[in-house]
C-alpha cells in the first residue's frame, strides 16, 4: 500500500513539473516589455501554460501578457527581438533556445 501511493505522488510531481518551464536570457541595455522596464542583467523567464512570469536576479517578478508560440523547428540558441523607437527598446520576442517556442510579448 505505501509502495504505491509513493509511485502515484511521485507521477504527479513529475507531471506537474513537466507543465512549468523555467529558461534564462540576459539583456544588455535597458528594454520595456509589455508595462515593465527592465534594468540590464539576467532574467529567468517561466512559462506554466498561457501566463508568462519574468523573474530578475534580486527575485522580483514580473507578470506579462504574451501568446506562446511553436516554431517550425527547434532553436539552437536563445534570441530577443527588439523594437526601437525615439531611442527605447521594447522587447517584441523571445525565441527559446534548446526548445520551440517563440513567446511574443503585447
Amino acid at each position: 500500500m505505501f509502495r504505491r501511493l509513493a509511485v502515484i505522488a511521485l507521477l504527479s510531481v513529475l507531471v506537474v513539473s513537466a507543465k512549468t518551464k523555467t529558461y534564462s536570457f540576459n539583456i544588455s541595455e535597458h528594454a520595456t516589455v509589455g508595462n515593465a522596464q527592465l534594468t540590464p542583467g539576467q532574467y529567468h523567464l517561466k512559462l506554466d501554460g498561457p501566463q508568462v512570469v519574468l523573474t530578475d536576479k534580486a527575485g522580483n517578478q514580473i507578470d506579462v501578457k504574451a501568446n506562446v508560440e511553436a516554431a517550425d523547428r527547434k532553436i539552437d540558441e536563445t534570441s530577443i527581438t527588439y523594437s526601437t523607437a525615439d531611442g527605447a527598446n521594447r522587447i517584441l520576442s523571445i525565441k527559446l533556445g534548446g526548445s520551440r517556442i517563440v513567446v511574443l510579448f503585447e
